[in-house]
């Protein structure tokens, strides 16, 4: 129990930015695997909290397939449904595309089975970010002049994922929280100019260019996907013609 206390300890402290959390992972005697168990802890926390939200909102939501009927029903109340029913097949159409529209939607509704998942997902999710990041903000903290070890930074880049916890809030129905972007940066920032001793403006560059770059990353890989399917189904279209 002491070991889960004190990593939660650690998140709060980093939370609000004080940089003992960081220096304490800095120091520890294996940062990587402490921060290892910190994320799959902040995972699994973190997913239980979405269930136990989505399993209220789920309670709290009217029944899909009742609001259907009712708005299905004052449809065909109205002159130009009446229209329809005359033109052969018409209704059958629209009763089709109707129904896909409801499914698609109700796909999209509360479920708790499906949020089962997020004791997997949410905290793979949480150390893929964290790999990806840590790497890339080591590399660049090295570049201008950062003394850490990569043991080093990853232990304390996985406290950047501290203002997760603000997401506990939405274990209440239909809680949105913003802003987490901006303060997981901050974060990113004290866990590098910590570890690597560096300047603030250096820390600062260091920890906002691995987003730029995963972004830049990400929206070429979309790029290169639309314009390969735009290929094929332009030589698809060019071949039926």
């Amino acid at each position: 129990m002491q070991p889960v206390t004190r990593s939660f300890g650690l998140l709060w402290d980093a939370l609000f930015l004080q940089r003992d959390a960081y220096a304490h992972m800095r120091d520890d005697d294996n940062p990587f695997v402490e921060g290892l168990f910190i994320l799959v802890l902040l995972g699994v926390l973190l997913a239980v909290a979405a269930m136990i939200g989505t399993t209220l909102e789920w309670a709290s939501t009217p029944n899909l397939d009742a609001v259907r009927d009712v708005v299905l029903k004052n449809l065909q109340t109205m002159e130009w449904y009446q229209f329809l029913q005359r033109s052969p097949g018409s209704e059958s159409s629209f009763l089709q595309v109707w129904n896909s529209i409801w499914n698609a939607f109700a796909g999209l509704a509360p479920s708790p089975l499906r949020s089962l998942t997020g004791i997997i997902t949410r905290p793979l999710g949480l150390i893929v970010w964290w790999l990806v990041f840590g790497l890339l903000a080591h590399g660049l903290a090295r570049v201008f002049g950062g003394k850490g070890t990569l043991n080093q930074t990853l232990g304390a880049t996985a406290l950047a994922a501290s203002p997760q916890l603000i997401t506990l809030l939405t274990v209440l129905p239909f809680v949105a929280v913003a802003g987490l972007g901006t303060w997981t940066l901050l974060c990113g920032y004290m866990a590098l100019r910590t570890v690597h001793d560096l300047s603030w403006p250096r820390a600062v560059f260091a920890a906002l260019l691995p987003p730029l770059i995963i972004g830049l990353v990400v929206a070429l890989i979309v790029s290169a996907v639309l314009v390969v399917g735009f290929t094929i189904a332009m030589a698809s279209f060019g071949g039926g013609m």
